[in-house]
């Protein structure tokens, strides 16, 4: 994948409502929560975008691609260039190599993609890595048996609202980290590394609660589709992007409804 360039923060009330808080020292829950109110229409409207449709495509197919007998002609039928017995760092390049030539063809440079196809890479890395008997000592069968794994109910549930998770705080990361550098250190609002580290736990924390209803509705909706059409279609996948972002969006709003 390639490099996001951070500017400044968007020039919306929303978010100079963001910079004030800050600026006046509010706590962390407030400052995550008028940021990601800030960001929800960048949310809503990341169905537009190629990459992040792609990577959720693959999120959800990859899995699938391993109930095959040969997982590694599944995968490349996915257009993922990996070999007869990918192992998972193959499957990781693979994914990012596919994403690169999807931003490439469908000119889609946006800082969303770029950060889609991180929380791919991370989620698939987590998911299946943390479940080997280490990255190395793993076998070809042992990558396939993980990732079958994380094809039935149980399995889509949490890959699905990790992925979404990780997604939105490196969303609402990508932006903060745009005033937040320079806020660290002595007489400012961090005074050292450890304080924004906190601050961060805090803002992935906010995301794992908010993706909650991914976890619920994702086992239903991909076993419909699989059971239907035996494959997540492109289009099927910018729908379940378009539906879960709108729901976490709810979820926000809900928050904010019983913060207040």
């Amino acid at each position: 994948m390639g490099h996001i360039h951070l500017g400044v923060l968007p020039q919306s009330r929303k978010w100079r409502e963001v910079v004030d808080l800050l600026d006046a020292g509010a706590i962390a829950e407030d400052v995550i929560a008028a940021s990601a109110r800030a960001a929800e229409r960048e949310m809503l409207d990341a169905a537009r975008s190629p990459v992040v449709v792609e990577a959720v495509r693959l999120l959800l197919m990859v899995p699938h691609a391993a109930r095959q007998d040969d997982f590694g002609l599944a995968l490349r039928n996915l257009n993922l260039a990996v070999g007869s017995a990918p192992s998972l760092l193959e499957i990781l390049s693979a994914s990012s190599e596919v994403l690169d030539a999807t931003g490439r063809d469908t000119r889609d440079n946006s800082d969303l993609g770029e950060l889609a196809g991180r929380a791919l890479v991370a989620t698939f890395s987590d998911q299946i890595g943390d479940a080997l008997p280490g990255l190395f000592a793993a076998t070809p069968a042992d990558v396939q048996a993980v990732a079958q794994r994380l094809s039935w109910r149980n399995g889509i549930a949490v890959l699905s609202r990790a992925f979404f998770a990780r997604l939105m705080a490196d969303t609402l990361s990508s932006w903060l980290d745009r005033t937040l550098s320079a806020q660290v250190g002595e007489g400012r609002r961090f005074a050292d590394a450890q304080s924004r580290n906190k601050f961060d736990q805090a803002l992935a924390q906010y995301a794992q609660e908010a993706s909650a209803i991914i976890q619920e509705f994702s086992p239903g909706w991909y076993g419909k589709r699989l059971y239907e059409d035996g494959r997540i279609s492109t289009t099927q996948a910018a729908a379940f992007t378009a539906v879960s972002f709108k729901k976490i969006v709810e979820e926000l709003k809900r928050k904010r409804v019983v913060h207040d």
